[in-house]
């Protein structure tokens, strides 16, 4: 296959990145089923014996500082393990309770939920899923109304969550509730809480998105759970909010790899297809749209290389990580649909047509209005560049 030359990293990531390769290659790429061989972005979900495996490396840990069970590995070390994690098409179901669960435990978690939580999230032993969208408050999140009241030494929960993507394979769900319908300014009255799944009156609705994933809408009709769900505390939950918000805006735009995957294909394709007797790699048209793209997967990929450092600073990376994210999102649908521009009509088969050229190319576009709406709109992604990042007023 062709590819884009790799990152040049120091020697110690280098080195990493073949360990990683090689470990991929015995645990996951060679004995993987069929319908994960076809092209990234399969619904990969929450594989428990691959996540054990993960764990046992240490590697579902990568970033957590040491004192937390953690390997607290450089910034280019965990993009390296990120980038052949998305390369491969691994399973990724642990990346939530991972990358931003268990950063948002060891920085509000009381002693009691990081000795529950962090051994067996460590471990991939349990998996988490985000409660945070509502129909009602998508990218404004902090407009959101399921409510959370006191009682009897718990908390009360009513309302309603959607596009809650691995809901339906989760253990435990990481829940945004109004616990102050007064609270000004709004997102002041916002607290978080863990939810385990089988919780009685908290209901799962899957659905398959156009995008070819399952997403799940959630129901809470008079749940309760105990006073120990809270995490942090009352009214307190938008610093968490906003932390593990720009982590899963990191963990979107990291997954630039899968959008190097789709370009080694289409570039390894035109090296070698003819049309009318002419070939594609002597257009200078396709050449230069090639080229372009590689250049963006380059810049994104140092765009996702900066927060992953900001991180290991101690720094949550706000504007930074909404920039990874619009670009990236923006990226692919370049992509897929540069893709159907070179491959023309052969370019809408799916993976399993026999004559696809390089395979089910067309979902890169599909999978794009996710890209675009998760993790909150490329709209609202730039009024955080422009308000955080350039201090525009509001």
């Amino acid at each position: 296959m062709t590819k884009l030359p790799e990152f040049d990293l120091d020697p110690a990531a280098k080195s990493f990145r073949q360990d990683v390769r090689q470990w991929l290659r015995e645990n996951w790429v060679a004995s993987r089923k069929a319908e994960h061989e076809k092209l990234p972005f399969k619904d990969r979900g929450f594989d428990r014996d691959f996540a054990r495996a993960l764990g046992a490396k240490g590697w579902i840990g990568a970033g957590w500082p040491k004192s937390e069970g953690g390997l607290a590995l450089s910034p280019v070390e965990q993009l390296v393990l990120t980038e052949e994690m998305e390369y491969a098409q691994a399973p990724y179901g642990h990346i939530v309770a991972s990358t931003m669960v268990a950063p948002a435990l060891i920085k509000f978690g009381t002693a009691e939920q990081k000795a529950a939580y962090l051994p067996r999230i460590r471990s991939g032993e349990i998996a988490f899923a985000l409660g945070y969208s509502e129909p009602e408050a998508g990218s404004d999140l902090a407009s959101l109304k399921t409510r959370a009241v006191r009682e009897n030494g718990g908390w009360r929960i009513n309302g309603q969550k959607m596009w809650s993507t691995m809901a339906d394979k989760a253990d435990h769900l990481w829940l945004a509730a109004r616990t102050d319908p007064d609270a000004k300014p709004q997102h002041a009255g916002i607290s978080v809480f863990i939810i385990p799944m089988g919780t009685e009156g908290f209901t799962i609705r899957p659905s398959l998105a156009m995008y070819g994933k399952t997403f799940s809408e959630l129901y809470f009709d008079d749940a309760w759970v105990p006073d120990s769900a809270l995490v942090g505390e009352v009214n307190k939950g938008w610093a968490i909010i906003t932390s593990a918000l720009a982590a899963e805006r990191v963990t979107i735009g990291g997954t630039v790899a899968l959008l190097q995957r789709a370009l080694d294909q289409l570039t390894n394709y035109v090296a070698t297809a003819e049309v009318g007797g002419r070939s594609l790699r002597d257009d200078p048209v396709i050449l230069d749209r090639l080229g372009g793209l590689a250049a963006d997967i380059e810049a994104a990929r140092q765009l996702a290389l900066r927060n992953i450092r900001l991180a290991a600073m101690g720094r949550t990376p706000i504007h930074e990580a909404s920039m990874a994210k619009v670009f990236v999102a923006e990226l692919q649908g370049r992509l897929g649909e540069a893709s159907l521009d070179i491959l023309g009509s052969s370019g809408l088969l799916s993976e399993d047509a026999p004559n696809a050229p390089v395979g089910e190319m067309e979902q890169i576009l599909r999978h794009t209005i996710m890209q675009i709406l998760g993790g909150g709109a490329s709209e609202i992604q730039r009024n955080i560049i422009a308000t955080h990042g350039i201090g525009l007023p509001r």
